[in-house]
């Protein structure tokens, strides 16, 4: 049984993933900043620590290190930037660097996954586009970060630190660490309490992933062959938003709740989509939750309350609180912000 550090393992996905991890008999060990608080199971190891602050002997004990931290999408990258390409780009490449450093010195191989993202492929013009093609200059910092770090993680492989980078597609669903501020789940949101979803362009391309299958991807990586290295494009299908927005429209309307699509023909300068062959044939991962299936996970983890004012949506926090699906909790620029403001 392997020994697991995730670092950053109590945000959205780490929360997921270290759940489905305990299912399978590990029990993974997690340091993390905590800025969005802990959801994680009692019986989890947590570490508060900045990632910057571990040292080599922090990592020695474990065959596979996961770095789930850093700043996690384009408007936060944007409101920071001076963050966004420390915790992207210098932090994920010295946690490869100890850990690289300890495999050697122990002559032991050590699996490192890096988190990275489909953003980093910008506007590709409607291109199919897999790991091996050209990625086109990235336009904005959170890409470019993503981008950065990935290839200064990867330029590190050797006879014993053995690298994979996930380039996640927009991930969506229901974690207990909730997010609302990812297109699927943002949908869902505003279809709740607006009756309506906002497409501010339907022909842009996304691919998308529900987040247990984020948290399956990670599973297949750290159960792979050592000697399988590389980098992956992770999603479940390429969407447009419009498309998207129909979906979710259905979704709502098996859980007979109505609501409508406004939609605007905004430029966006993001629009990829990609090939997911080389994850099937490689780690053998293959996605099996579509969008519709990330809408109605979170609508049956929500408590829906009726007043005269309307039907309020709220999520039931661990100490037993609820709190409104608006609430600036589950949206990590707002916590960024607060964070960041007060330095």
């Amino acid at each position: 049984m392997k020994n697991i550090l995730i670092t950053g393992g109590a945000g959205y996905v780490g929360t997921v993933l270290t759940k489905e991890l305990l299912k399978r008999g590990y029990t993974p060990d997690v340091a993390d900043t905590l800025w969005y608080g802990n959801y994680l199971p009692e019986n989890i190891d947590v570490k508060k620590i900045n990632i910057c602050e571990l040292k080599q002997q922090d990592v020695e004990p474990y065959d596979v290190v996961i770095f789930l931290g850093g700043v996690s999408n384009d408007p936060m990258a944007e409101y920071c930037p001076s963050v966004n390409f420390r915790e992207n780009m210098a932090t994920p490449v010295y946690l490869a660097h100890i850990t690289r450093k300890a495999a050697g010195d122990i002559k032991s191989p050590k699996r490192f996954i890096y988190a990275s993202s489909c953003s980093v492929y910008g506007y590709t013009s409607n291109n199919l586009m897999s790991e091996t093609d050209p990625v086109p200059p990235p336009h904005f910092p959170y890409g470019i970060s993503k981008l950065g770090g990935e290839r200064a993680v990867m330029s590190l492989e050797d006879e014993y630190f053995k690298p994979i980078s996930l380039r996640k597609g927009t991930v969506g669903g229901w974690s207990p660490r909730m997010r609302f501020d990812l297109v699927v789940n943002v949908m869902t949101k505003v279809g709740l309490t607006k009756g309506e979803i906002v497409v501010n362009n339907p022909s842009l391309w996304r691919p998308l992933v529900d987040i247990r299958d984020v948290a399956n991807a990670y599973i297949r990586s750290i159960e792979s062959n050592i000697n399988i290295t590389g980098v992956y494009n992770i999603s479940y299908d390429n969407y447009t938003i419009g498309r998207l927005a129909d979906e979710v429209k259905e979704e709502f309307a098996a859980f007979d709740k109505e609501i409508k699509i406004k939609t605007f023909q905004n430029e966006d300068l993001r629009n990829y989509k990609v090939s997911t062959d080389k994850a099937k044939k490689e780690l053998d991962f293959v996605a099996k939750f579509s969008p519709k299936d990330s809408v109605r996970k979170i609508l049956n983890n929500l408590v829906s309350e009726g007043s005269s004012s309307g039907t309020q949506h709220s999520i039931k926090e661990p100490n037993g609180e609820l709190y409104p699906i608006t609430d600036r909790r589950y949206l990590n620029l707002e916590v960024f912000k607060e964070i960041f403001t007060s330095k």
